[in-house]
């Protein structure tokens, strides 16, 4: 048995860092099977909660200007007022924002970016397959995400796709319907898959980029032209 509180615990100093993904699949792979682990992220309040709202926040104290928010990183929202690769997408997709939360406050920013969230139904044929890879957080372009409370039956889960980002007009993204917020270990885990998928350090890179800055032979500044001669009035 996972015990989240310990959980959350442990991902605490390492959040948003691949590090915090590897004690996920840890912890992931003390359970038996892929039952065992649905039932343990399908759990209220494991990786989604209902939308956190404002008035909430203010109500336990959260009351300073920096505390203001209308939208947070990783909020579940349904629009059909985002773009990919210059597309509008209709059907009233359900996307995770991806934007920090401070940039998400109106004014801000005039665009946002989105992250797609595809449905995965029982009857689809691969179902089982892929469900058994996304509880165990083993691929490093998906996310799972429970059923939501406005999924269909048909539905069994989601899976957060990192791979292709979609963007919405601020304006058109106040206007979105909000599904559900991540609960505290649900945004740590997403926040740690978006940095690792978008801006992963790897070791190899780091030694290309040393070599060649010390292999280049850097222009020296070029000498500044000659003052002018003083120009003299009559």
């Amino acid at each position: 048995m996972v015990d989240l509180n310990e959980l959350e615990r442990q991902l605490s100093p390492l959040s948003h860092s691949p590090e915090a993904i590897e004690v996920v699949r840890r912890a992931c792979r003390e359970l038996a099977n892929t039952t065992e682990r649905m039932n343990l992220w399908n759990r209220a309040g494991a990786l989604v909660c209902a939308p956190i709202q404002p008035e909430h926040a203010k109500e336990l104290g959260f009351t300073s200007p920096e505390d203001a928010f209308v939208l947070l990183q990783g909020d579940i929202v349904r629009t059909e007022s985002a773009y990919f690769m210059g597309e509008r997408i209709t059907g009233n997709s359900k996307y995770a924002v991806l934007n920090s939360s401070c940039d998400l406050v109106p004014t801000r920013s005039s665009y946002a970016l989105l992250l797609r969230i595809a449905p995965i139904k029982r009857t689809d044929e691969q179902a089982s397959q892929t469900m058994g890879h996304l509880v165990k957080f083993s691929c490093n372009n998906l996310m799972y995400i429970p059923k939501l409370p406005d999924d269909s039956e048909e539905i069994a889960c989601n899976e957060l796709q990192l791979d292709g980002i979609c963007q919405i007009r601020h304006s058109d993204l106040m206007l979105a319907s909000r599904v559900a917020s991540l609960s505290l270990i649900g945004w740590r885990i997403f926040a740690s898959f978006a940095r690792n998928f978008i801006a992963r350090a790897n070791p190899r890179e780091v030694a290309i980029r040393e070599a060649v800055a010390a292999s280049v032979i850097w222009p020296a500044a070029r000498e500044a032209p000659p003052n002018p001669p003083d120009q003299h009035t009559s």
